[in-house]
């Protein structure tokens, strides 16, 4: 039975792609309609249980909170700079972090068995509206040039139905009622999303990249810059300023040193010069946060531990 609701999906994936689709396209729905709603629906009907973690309520606000003010600081700068034409573009690379893939490698880092689960539960609160986040206000951006029935219509896409579903039957208590076998295909499915994000991230990089002339590097330079340099300072100051809860602090500092989220890619509208500009703002944004998120995390270290 499970192989068989496996089956279905894939064929309901095949059946929806327009005719001459590219490869790019077949990933880019495979991971948007497929892997990541499994992905979300599976953890939150599954996982959701709040009560036990001290300020539990504060952590997917923190995720919304992040989000929100780097969008704004990116528009504060957008509305300076003029030289920046891919202005929405801008704004979800410095706003929207890496912020699902990477903290879990992290985390088995940076905590041991005694406070590795802990860490997960917090990570899991944090991210439940993290998801919902960037697929309203990222979408939003990236389709800028779109008219407002189109940008409304965005916003109804799979990964925000998923949430919105796996929510209801978690807060409802009708998560019990779904059997094991229709969630253990759902999530070996989601278990997907990673790789086949970094697939087609890969891909975009590829073929976009070779492309690009030496003045389309100067909008991913600036916007690496900000995520990776101005972000993760205004967190810091913040966390040094008001010295909020440990787990707090670690994600107001983790999630803002994080490079642009790879999710941004999946969603740009097929337009090459956007393509090629979020490409190298992901690519350089990750480079350069090799050297800069242990620097950040080490000053969290030092202020908490």
């Amino acid at each position: 039975m499970e192989v068989f609701i496996i089956g279905i999906g894939g064929y309901c994936l095949i059946a929806g792609l327009r005719k001459g689709a590219s490869a790019m396209e077949f990933l880019s729905n495979l991971v948007l309609r497929v892997t990541l709603p499994c992905l979300v629906f599976s953890n939150l009907a599954k996982n959701f249980e709040p009560g036990d973690i001290d300020y539990w309520w504060a952590f997917p606000l923190l995720a919304v909170t992040i989000n929100v003010a780097g969008a704004l600081v990116a528009r504060g700068y957008v509305s300076i700079d003029r030289t920046i034409n891919n202005r929405g573009e801008f704004m979800a690379l410095v706003a929207f972090q890496n912020g699902t893939f990477l903290p879990l490698a992290l985390g088995s880092v940076l905590f041991g068995p005694d406070k590795l689960p802990h860490f997960l539960n917090v990570f899991f609160l944090y991210s439940f509206l993290q998801i919902p986040t960037f697929f309203t206000l990222a979408v939003w951006l990236v389709n800028a040039g779109s008219s407002l029935g189109q940008r409304l219509r965005s916003l109804a896409n799979p990964p925000n139905i998923a949430t919105i579903l796996g929510l209801t039957f978690a807060l409802t208590g009708w998560s019990k009622y779904v059997p094991a076998w229709v969630l253990r295909p759902m999530s070996a499915i989601g278990s997907m999303t990673a790789t086949l994000a970094a697939f087609f991230i890969g891909g975009i990089i590829v073929t976009n990249l070779m492309k690009a002339k030496t003045a389309d590097w100067s909008e991913p330079v600036k916007a690496a810059l900000f995520k990776c340099l101005i972000i993760p300072i205004l967190g810091t100051l913040i966390v040094y300023w008001f010295r909020p809860p440990e787990f707090i602090a670690l994600f107001t500092i983790m999630q803002c040193a994080m490079p642009s989220a790879l999710l941004i890619a999946l969603v740009l509208p097929p337009n090459e010069t956007k393509q090629k500009m979020v490409a190298a703002g992901i690519l350089l944004s990750s480079l350069v946060s090799i050297i800069t998120l242990p620097l950040f995390m080490g000053i969290f270290g030092a202020l908490y531990w």
